[in-house]
């Protein structure tokens, strides 16, 4: 059975990130600056003009190799500088947090998009774990197997799943480390990214939802 089966389609396993101390060799983080893929990027120049701000940016790993590989995709995640708006915009489809994939890239040396109260942290490489195993600590980062929902509503989920959308990653705020945050981006909660699944690929991930305590 493949790691992709075990992932999105049986749902019995996960892969889990943890924060670490900042490590320029790593391939993931959260805080800091943006992918110099947003430099003076056009394509997405809205960012700059709606006053995002970035917060997280994950390589994809290898679902055969079970590892990320340098020149692989990444998914980035900004958030509006302003916490009412995207308060008030929670859900799918008018949840504001923007998720854009792309080819992996380092950290950028702009601080165009720092949001200064989140400090940098790397990511560790994927662990392979049971989706119903507990971990040592909350992992930071889940992709596959199934959300962990701080509320248990319906509603989180309806639009999305008539339009075709499954869980993908679930990034959860009591995974932080000590002193990580000034303030709490999703209000000590959790971001639910989904995505599209078709034979053996993954499309047009978005933010489906966040919740928080």
């Amino acid at each position: 059975m493949s790691a992709w089966t075990d992932l999105f389609e049986n749902r019995t396993h996960s892969l889990v990130m943890y924060p670490h101390p900042p490590d320029y060799s790593s391939l993931s983080w959260i805080g800091g600056n943006a992918p110099a893929f947003f430099d003076d990027n056009p394509a997405f120049a809205f960012l700059r003009e709606q006053n995002y701000l970035f917060y997280l940016s994950v390589t994809l790993p290898d679902t055969d190799a079970m590892e990320p590989v340098p020149g692989q995709e990444m998914i980035s995640v900004f958030v509006p500088a302003d916490y009412e708006k995207y308060l008030e915009h929670n859900i799918y489809p008018t949840c504001d947090i923007q998720v854009i994939q792309h080819l992996a890239s380092t950290e950028s040396a702009l601080e165009t998009y720092t949001n200064t109260a989140l400090h940098k942290h790397s990511l560790t490489e994927w662990t392979w774990i049971e989706d119903g195993a507990a971990a040592d600590e909350p992992c930071l980062v889940r992709i596959g197997g199934t959300p962990r929902f701080i509320q248990q509503e319906d509603s989180y989920l309806t639009a999305l799943h008539q339009d075709g959308y499954d869980f993908f990653i679930q990034i959860d705020e009591d995974g932080y480390a000590d002193g990580m945050v000034e303030e709490y981006v999703f209000g000590y909660g959790a971001l639910y990214l989904f995505a599209k699944f078709d034979d053996g690929k993954m499309i047009d991930p978005l933010a489906g939802c966040w919740q928080y305590s």
